[in-house]
């Protein structure tokens, strides 16, 4: 019997700033609804893109800050730490839902397959 996991990350920043997953497995007789949205009218794929959006401005402004520094344009240097510690710690929580992504597709294909 096929199956497919559907992932909703409809509360992705919960309160507190923890971060919930909720995972719904389906039978392929069963019909996922058409339209998956949050409370805020946003798509999971829209949220995805918006936060991959986010991670990138922050790796840009990490950049700009340190070209920035280099050409001595830089009064503060604690801005440019912050700037590039932000990127780093976003980019390192987008690769680690990657991988949780990862793990969970292999899952499913050893469980179908």
């Amino acid at each position: 019997m096929d199956r497919s996991l559907l992932i909703n990350l409809s509360q992705v920043y919960g309160q507190n700033g923890t971060h919930e997953l909720t995972r719904s497995v389906y039978n392929t007789h069963t019909t996922p609804p058409k339209e998956n949205h949050n409370a805020l009218g946003l798509s999971f794929e829209d949220m995805l893109n918006d936060s991959l959006k986010k991670v990138n401005n922050l790796q840009l402004d990490a950049e700009k800050k340190i070209r920035d520094l280099a050409i001595g344009d830089v009064d503060d240097i604690s801005e440019v730490v912050l700037a590039t510690s932000r990127a780093d710690t976003a980019l390192r929580l987008v690769m680690e839902l990657r991988n949780k992504f990862l793990d969970a597709y292999q899952a499913l294909s050893r469980i179908t397959g």
